[in-house]
């Protein structure tokens, strides 16, 4: 069955160009602030732009970052996303300090590069893990629509083992299955939240629970 939510990867590549065109320019500004100094280097800026639009996509797209099914992202894919963006703009930087003098641009604001990189962190980043947030709200707001399908459930063990039960419940609407509470001995974990799922109590406490 397929997820209530999605989004194409084409998609996501078309709103990574706008969004690497947007870190670029708010690169120069937030280094050069808006005025004389910024318009002086907008030809650096577009040679960086160039630059950026063909070698950041291409980065992307040889690390998987357009194979992904972006509304599971987890820990793992921002592993990814940060070393796809810190490799698109080690490339970016080199070919931009190559260029400048080949077609006679007078000079660079280096520390562009490392902002332009912090920039496209973020906004790549935040882009993919607000599929991930727009997936859950799709999710949560189905479980809703539907309260008299859905039984309620109590997981026993708030370890790896229950944990990954609430995902998958959480996940997959079509199981019917809404968890609201663990048991747990772990004292630590009591009265905790762990996926939006309360510890309720201890497994000896487990008939008040229910």
């Amino acid at each position: 069955m397929k997820h209530p939510f999605q989004i194409r990867n084409r998609f996501l590549l078309l709103a990574d160009l706008v969004l690497i065109v947007t870190a670029v320019v708010a690169s120069f500004a937030l280094r050069l602030d808006i005025g004389p100094a910024f318009v002086s280097y907008l030809p650096q800026a577009w040679l960086m732009i160039v630059v950026a639009l063909l070698i950041k996509p291409t980065v992307f797209y040889l690390l998987g970052m357009y194979r992904r099914y972006w509304v599971y992202a987890s820990v793992r894919e921002i592993q990814v996303i940060a070393v796809a963006t810190a490799i698109a703009s080690v490339f970016v930087a080199l070919f931009v300090i190559l260029l400048v003098p080949l077609v006679g641009l007078r000079g660079f604001p280096r520390s562009v590069l490392g902002i332009d990189w912090l920039l496209s962190l973020f906004l790549i980043g935040g882009l993919r893990f607000s599929v991930r947030l727009m997936a859950e709200l799709t999710q949560r707001n189905g479980h809703e629509a539907r309260p008299g399908g859905m039984r309620r459930v109590v997981v026993v063990g708030a370890g790896d083992a229950g944990t990954l039960m609430v995902r998958e419940m959480q996940r997959n609407p079509q199981l019917h299955l809404r968890p609201v509470a663990f048991v747990d001995d772990d004292t630590e974990k009591l009265r905790k939240d762990i996926y939006g799922v309360r510890v309720a109590g201890r497994l000896e406490q487990l008939p008040t629970v229910v």
